[in-house]
């Protein structure tokens, strides 16, 4: 995603004739230069369909600064198996939800992590170093979507997998949420056994 800049002016509280900027009144939401899901793939077992990826520009001084004062941060990926249909929408067939959350302890200096999918943890691990930290929270690692058979019988070259990733909530003026997310990144569904999806 490319950096974007959304400026908000409220009729009426704009500073006029050169004020100096009134915090809360105009306000720019930046998004994180960059960020997008740099890579993603798939594999088939057979009994399983498996999901990876990795994601880039997540982390701004903002969500730094957060993360080392204490506060909980939590990353949101949504996957989802999808069949396309001309002339209509396509179709959703799987959808998943996994988050990480990363805690600092300021104490320890020490950052406990925490993977949930659909609401269930599935991963927890700690670690000592920022950059392994960012990892953890930027990557995901065969993710499971589905059994094959339960797709089977879908007409060939029509399925496929996508994610967005969301980062973070800001607030504009204060109490406008905006959502820091990426775009949906795509890749074709092989269902063959030992079949392999690569996307960018």
């Amino acid at each position: 995603m490319t950096q974007i800049g959304l400026l908000l002016i409220v009729v009426g509280l704009a500073p006029t004739g050169g004020a100096a900027y009134a915090p809360g009144l105009i306000t720019w939401a930046v998004m994180p230069s960059g960020a997008a899901v740099a890579t993603l793939t798939t594999d088939t077992t057979e009994h399983d369909i498996y999901a990876s990826l990795a994601v880039t520009g997540a982390f701004d001084g903002e969500v730094r600064e957060r993360i080392a004062s204490g506060l909980p941060v939590t990353f949101s990926y949504y996957l989802e198996v999808a069949r396309r249909r001309t002339l209509w929408f396509d179709k959703i067939l799987v959808h998943k939800t996994v988050t990480t959350t990363v805690a600092y302890d300021t104490l320890t200096r020490q950052y406990s992590l925490t993977r949930r999918v659909n609401d269930e943890v599935t991963e927890t691990a700690v670690a000592v170093d920022e950059a392994e930290m960012m990892r953890w929270m930027t990557r995901l690692n065969r993710v499971r979507l589905a059994d094959p058979a339960a797709l089977e019988g879908v007409e060939d070259g029509s399925l496929y997998v996508r994610v967005k990733s969301r980062f973070q909530r800001r607030f504009i003026l204060y109490f406008i949420p905006w959502e820091v997310e990426t775009g949906w990144e795509k890749v074709r569904l092989n269902l063959s056994r030992g079949g392999t999806g690569r996307g960018r």
